[in-house]
């Protein structure tokens, strides 16, 4: 046996070998969204279109949060047959849940453009409800340019009620109505929420 095919082997046995599903945690288990945080200034003055926001968050969200193989961030993508496209979707791999629903919109949005930027992220938690095809609990991240407001549906499902996540005393908790954080200087608090998502995300 040529020594390549030596090589090959071992490596699909070490693989193999492997008791979790998955061999690789993360593509850099040390990085830390808080550690990186003064490198994403001179990025978070790039996001002014919509392509680059999005961009931008998927790239956080794989690299420090949702790794892959574990999860698949999925672009553009439909939730069943109901029509429904969210810009980005954030699945466990293991069983299809959708986790987190991103919504992304380019820079200089008047007080409106959040509005329907919520509404719209609001508008998927009710299909993902019907169809059965999200975690125990789903949450919802509106970007514009450089900030981004997080929110979820109550704890029953219900599509008339939506809440803001934010960090109150070290803690995740819900609150009527929504708080926009800047990528940079809120670096904070969205690793808190990030963190409290990403653990939910675990759960069956």
């Amino acid at each position: 046996m040529s020594q390549q095919r030596a090589r090959h082997r071992a490596q699909r046995t070490r693989l193999t070998d492997h008791k979790t599903p998955y061999a690789r945690q993360s593509s850099n288990p040390d990085a830390s969204y808080l550690g990186d945080v003064t490198a994403f200034q001179p990025i978070a003055d790039l996001m002014t279109e919509e392509s680059t926001v999005n961009s931008v968050w998927c790239n956080i969200l794989s690299t420090y949060y949702f790794p892959f193989p574990e999860y698949i961030i999925k672009p553009e993508a439909r939730l069943g047959s109901s029509g429904h496209r969210a810009d980005l979707l954030v699945t466990r791999s293991r069983d299809s849940k959708v986790v987190m629903i991103i919504e992304g919109k380019k820079a200089g949005g008047a007080q409106a453009t959040w509005d329907k930027s919520v509404k719209q992220s609001n508008g998927y938690f009710n299909p993902i409800n019907k169809l059965g095809v999200g975690a125990s609990r789903v949450f919802g991240m509106a970007a514009i340019g450089r900030k981004v407001a997080f929110v979820a549906p109550n704890d029953d499902g219900a599509e008339s009620v939506l809440w803001g996540i934010k960090v109150q005393r070290g803690r995740p908790m819900s609150f009527r109505g929504f708080k926009t954080l800047d990528i940079v200087e809120d670096s904070g608090e969205i690793h808190a929420l990030l963190t409290h998502i990403s653990e939910c995300a675990k759960d069956v």
